[in-house]
């Protein structure tokens, strides 16, 4: 069974082109963006479509010391967490979902890139009822830990400001203010399933963190 989390319509926040395809997504771009949090692969998604999307290959083999120097990649060392992270899209379904493969982290291409000034990051990332999931432990994160994000070659360091359990209503309810793009300072969120029910997660848990600024 999807978790549907209906975001409302997200201004897509100006940034630099990426090497995306004219044309893909452009139906859905505009429309209403449904986050689906998938806890176990294979339960429920071999009747989804692949989605058309090819992340562009942002490494670059200038001034790096070997291969995947520049890839990107989320950490958080206080669960042990350190995830290659691949941009990810909505399918022709409107649908949101992490990367297929538990080890890695989605950054939702449409959202704030990592260390921006203004609008939300987001990235999100399995849960697996019976372990290996790459966001297993993200609900054990506690105010005032570190988190950093490397991204096209530089990382940014995050400190974790709040931790939520949302219910799927409650996450439907305040979905703008959790994944809107028109906030005026940057901020970091991180989004897994939680509450397994035997069947299906009932609440996705929610990580917020602020950027550290130079002094």
């Amino acid at each position: 069974m999807k978790f549907l989390h209906r975001v409302g319509r997200l201004r897509p926040t100006r940034r630099s082109a990426r090497g995306i395809a004219a044309g893909v997504f452009a139906a859905v771009l505009g429309a209403v963006l449904a986050f689906v949090l998938i806890g176990v692969p294979g339960d429920d998604s071999s009747d989804r479509p692949e989605a058309q999307f090819t992340p562009p290959d942002r490494t670059s083999s200038a001034g790096a010391d070997g291969p995947g120097e520049s890839d990107d990649l989320l950490v958080v060392p206080d669960i042990g967490l350190a995830a290659p992270m691949i941009d990810i899209e909505v399918d022709p379904d409107g649908v949101l979902s992490p990367p297929s493969d538990v080890s890695e982290v989605g950054f939702w291409q449409r959202s704030a890139v990592p260390g921006a000034l203004e609008g939300q990051t987001v990235i999100t990332g399995h849960t697996v009822h019976t372990g290996g999931g790459v966001m297993n432990e993200l609900g054990e994160l506690d105010k005032g830990d570190d988190v950093r994000v490397r991204f096209d070659g530089e990382f940014t360091s995050y400190e974790v400001t709040k931790v939520e359990t949302l219910t799927r209503a409650e996450v439907a309810e305040q979905a703008y203010d959790l994944f809107g793009q028109d906030r005026e300072e940057g901020r970091l969120v991180l989004v897994t399933c939680t509450e397994w029910d035997g069947s299906v997660y009932q609440s996705n848990i929610i990580v917020f963190a602020e950027p550290l600024r130079a002094a």
